[in-house]
């Protein structure tokens, strides 16, 4: 097997398997030394949460740096100096349209929807990742990862006479061609780290670890950089082979039918009977997952493994599709869905179900801002690279409100400078914040959706 030449950007190859490795900083030293320390990459991740949020629970106290947590940014505290909280940002294009679906389809377009049952489906553009994949990628392995945790909703709803489809995609290639969201763990997993053969069919060498498949590159690798080099690459590995091991176990766990609702039995049953390991994690509706935070975590798990191996630069994930009917009674206190809680009609009760709804995606959100962090890079971290931005395309779910919206963004790529609490005046077009993101990223763009300039006060 071919030794892996000396670039900063190394892939080990096995059969069937490609993995991308991050930056090292003990290669090409000629070349570093000539140059200067190389930049890594800007990356841009957008998750999406529907039905938007308890209103009077959200917005932080104070301006600036001085901001004071809300109860539903708590679970942020500890990356208050990575954050922007933007206020006052609104979708003008999505009012007119109806409760959800002309808004989640023109939450990263920034134009009108059109209404259709769905055989002229139009968002006016392509979305912002897409905007972004368009010019580097190229330069990666995918030129974008799409995710979610839930299948799309078929069909037209009758009572806005909209196709659901518009509910189950934020990722848009251009006006007409919405991009799935791959809900499969494993399915993601392989996309990111297995080639494909003939035919696009897996080989048999699918059922090996991927590490186990290139272990003689890796060690042959590990003899040519430094020991910092060395411990950083013994890091990345690990962290693919315990991403790998909770998959599997995710798989195991739906198979073996432990605390299964009974209501999922029957399927359980049907399931058993067709599938083996890597199956059983493809059932297309996902209604045997057990456990839901996981599901959302390995997905999490996956875009920031894609981004440290600059497997792709761009990423969305949707923590749900529009009026799902999820049920969160897996947290304590809930009962109902998201969707059923956002309509709450200012009851205590249902007001108190949402909000605890809410925490548990911003929870979340916390989660893959900690493992970004967690990833060296450079000087910095992978987070420090990257611009991350998580909101919903509603404020208000029992009202359908498309101003002010909830959203933080993340991250220093582009040489953001994390503002803390940024309030613009009221009704800034959010594709203020889209375009100076653009632009920061390198595109020569003067407007995107119904932008009127770049937003003020990001540095």
């Amino acid at each position: 097997m071919k030794a892996p030449s000396t670039t900063r950007r190394t892939i080990l190859r096995g059969i069937g398997t490609s993995i991308t490795l991050p930056f090292l900083e003990s290669l090409a030293p000629r070349a570093r030394a000539a140059t200067g320390p190389a930049t890594p990459p800007t990356r841009m991740a957008f998750l999406f949460m529907p039905n938007g949020v308890h209103p009077d629970r959200w917005t932080p106290e104070g301006t600036g740096q001085d901001w004071k947590a809300s109860p539903l940014l708590a679970p942020l505290e500890n990356h208050r100096q990575d954050l922007t909280i933007l206020s006052h940002l609104q979708n003008a294009l999505a009012d007119g349209g109806d409760g959800h679906y002309a808004k989640s389809a023109s939450w990263l377009t920034g134009f009108r929807v059109r209404k259709t049952t769905g055989r002229d489906v139009d968002v006016g553009g392509p979305s912002l990742d897409q905007a972004y994949a368009a010019q580097v990628g190229h330069l990666t392995r995918l030129p974008s990862l799409e995710l979610g945790i839930e299948p799309v909703r078929k069909g037209v709803d009758l009572q806005v006479n909209f196709t659901q489809l518009y509910g189950g995609h934020i990722s848009w290639r251009d006006r007409h061609v919405p991009l799935p969201a791959e809900i499969n763990p494993r399915t993601a997993f392989d996309r990111l780290f297995r080639e494909r053969g003939e035919n696009d069919r897996q080989t048999a060498e699918d059922t090996r670890s991927v590490l186990d498949l290139t272990l003689t590159q890796a060690k042959t690798l590990r003899g040519k950089v430094s020991q910092e080099d060395q411990r950083r690459l013994d890091e990345y590995l690990e962290t693919i082979r315990a991403l790998e091991t909770r998959i599997q176990a995710d798989i195991a766990r739906v198979a073996s039918g432990e605390n299964l609702d009974p209501s999922l039995k029957p399927e359980l049953d049907r399931l058993r009977n067709r599938i083996t390991a890597f199956e059983a994690a493809k059932d297309p509706g996902g209604q045997t997952r057990l456990d839901h935070t996981e599901h959302a975590r390995l997905m999490l798990d996956l875009i920031a493994m894609a981004f440290w191996a600059d497997n792709t630069r761009a990423a969305t994930f949707m923590f749900g599709v529009d009026v799902s009917s999820k049920n969160f009674s897996f947290l304590p206190g809930v009962s109902e869905s998201h969707h059923e809680s956002s309509h709450h009609s200012d009851k205590a009760e249902k007001l108190e179900q949402y909000a605890r709804i809410n925490l548990w995606h911003v929870e979340q959100y916390a989660y893959l801002l900690d493992r970004l962090k967690s990833m060296k890079e450079g000087e910095g971290s992978v987070l420090d690279h990257s611009m991350i931005l998580f909101g919903s395309s509603l404020r208000n779910g029992n009202a359908h409100q498309w101003k002010n919206l909830p959203l933080v963004l993340a991250g220093r790529g582009g040489n953001l400078k994390p503002a803390g609490h940024l309030i613009q005046p009221e009704n800034t077009p959010l594709c203020n914040l889209y375009l100076n993101l653009l632009q920061r990223s390198g595109l020569p763009l003067e407007r995107f959706g119904d932008s009127t300039a770049g937003l003020s006060g990001l540095g």
